[in-house]
């Protein structure tokens, strides 16, 4: 793995390190380049102690860095020969300023490669361990993952007046050059979200079991591919076959008893066709996978969005997610639903996860509140929008009890602007929510 090691370069970087002259490029490659990045540990290691005499805010020379580099032995301080040698043969040397910019990103390079080597040898060695193929696939996932958050850059620190500056030019920005802001299948709603679903927020839609989630959540994405945002849905439950038929059933408005009994008549089969040769263009994507990770979701997700851009994720449904089984369950969803807030806001796609409201809500009647989220209070906090979904009954009268045909959708908290509370129709035989939109003229 010689070809890996970019010698030359590494001396030159390390030749920065004691001429008074390159103060300036000395500063901006120990922000730049990390102890890690360099091959050679001798240099890694004098790379360290520069730092820390830095950030002591004390001077960097050839005595200060023998200094620091001394390994205790006996309880005395003792030379590191190594280290010594290596500062003899840079002192005195004057380093070529042009050649800065190739050494550092020849070192940074290098390092990368070789992180990556480490990572395949670690795959190569987890899937002699794995049980299968599938624990294999994740492990490579989860490590990847791992590999690739060590490579990510970010300005943590940023002054105000930046910010400011920043604010001001986005807000002349002209509408139509904006990030767009996604609009649901459902009017009263947008009014709501600030128009619909925005980019970098993470959406939860809370229902019991059979109350609507998912059809709401597969009606957001076909609704956003439907008018030019490239969407994914990933179902932990469902086959891809049955997504498909869900998301044709409301689309073509056809009863979904007779899509899923294969019993369409002509009348129906003319209205699927219709809505086949409308939608089979649109940017909609389904993983159909039983074990989901959050490592394999992001993965596929950055790829996609290189692929063909991604505008909406959906999720389907965070409970169903797999995770570290060592932790409480509790923990798992927490740090599962953090993730997932991340993701949005590193893709800067509107996440949509639907998630499963506890037996609370059934014991004590009426609509269901933020605390009925099954499992842990971190999805709650970690949500830009809830959406809590429950199906409507008759209030009085001698059918009392039964469901009235009405769903209620309460924007039980929003980060971004007022919450509150609608009332749209119950359309579960063509697998939808509320009103057919209207899509002439949709891309």
């Amino acid at each position: 793995m010689t070809e890996l090691n970019p010698a030359d370069e590494e001396r030159y970087l390390a030749s920065l390190l004691l001429p008074i002259t390159t103060r300036t490029l000395r500063d901006d490659a120990l922000t730049t380049v990390a102890p890690e990045d360099f091959w050679d540990t001798h240099i890694g290691r004098l790379w360290t102690e520069a730092r820390a005499l830095r950030e002591r805010d004390e001077p960097i020379t050839k005595r200060t860095l023998i200094a620091a580099t001394r390994n205790p032995a006996k309880g005395k301080p003792a030379d590191n020969p190594a280290v010594k040698r290596l500062l003899d043969e840079l002192d005195g040397v004057m380093p070529t300023i042009g050649l800065y910019p190739k050494a550092v990103t020849t070192v940074r390079h290098h390092a990368r490669m070789r992180r990556i080597v480490g990572f395949a040898d670690s795959v190569r060695q987890r899937a002699f361990l794995a049980e299968d193929y599938a624990q294999a696939i994740g492990m490579a996932y989860e490590l990847l993952s791992k590999l690739d958050e060590q490579q990510t850059e970010h300005a943590d620190v940023q002054a105000f007046g930046d910010l400011l500056d920043q604010f001001i030019t986005e807000q002349q920005v002209p509408a139509g050059s904006r990030s767009p802001v996604i609009a649901t299948p459902w009017p009263e709603v947008n009014e709501q979200i600030a128009g619909g679903l925005h980019g970098g927020r993470l959406y939860i839609v809370g229902a019991r079991p059979g109350e609507g989630k998912s059809i709401a959540a597969h009606q957001l994405a076909e609704n956003a591919a439907a008018t030019g945002h490239p969407s994914i849905v990933f179902s932990v439950e469902m086959g891809a076959a049955e997504v498909t038929g869900r998301v044709v059933s409301a689309g073509a408005q056809v009863e979904m008893r007779d899509v899923s009994r294969r019993d369409l008549d002509p009348y129906s089969w003319g209205k699927v066709h219709e809505y086949v040769e409308r939608a089979r263009h649109y940017a909609l994507f389904v993983v159909d996978k039983s074990d989901l990770s959050i490592p394999y979701i992001r993965t596929v997700c950055r790829n996609q969005k290189r692929r063909t851009g991604l505008d909406v994720i959906v999720i389907d449904y965070l409970q169903l997610l797999s995770t570290d089984r060592s932790q409480p369950r509790e923990q798992q969803v927490a740090g599962i639903s953090r993730a997932l807030k991340v993701l949005s806001r590193e893709l800067d796609a509107a996440v949509v996860v639907p998630a499963q409201l506890n037996r609370e809500t059934v014991r004590r009647g009426g609509k269901p509140n933020l605390a009925d989220l099954r499992e842990s209070g971190g999805i709650e906090a970690d949500a830009d929008v809830v959406m809590l979904l429950a199906r409507q009954v008759i209030e009085d009268g001698p059918r009392k009890g039964e469901y009235n045909g009405m769903i209620s959708i309460d924007i039980a908290k929003n980060r971004h602007g007022k919450t509150g509370h609608v009332e749209l129709p119950w359309r579960a035989h063509y697998s939808m929510i509320g009103a057919a939109p209207s899509r002439h003229g949709a891309a």
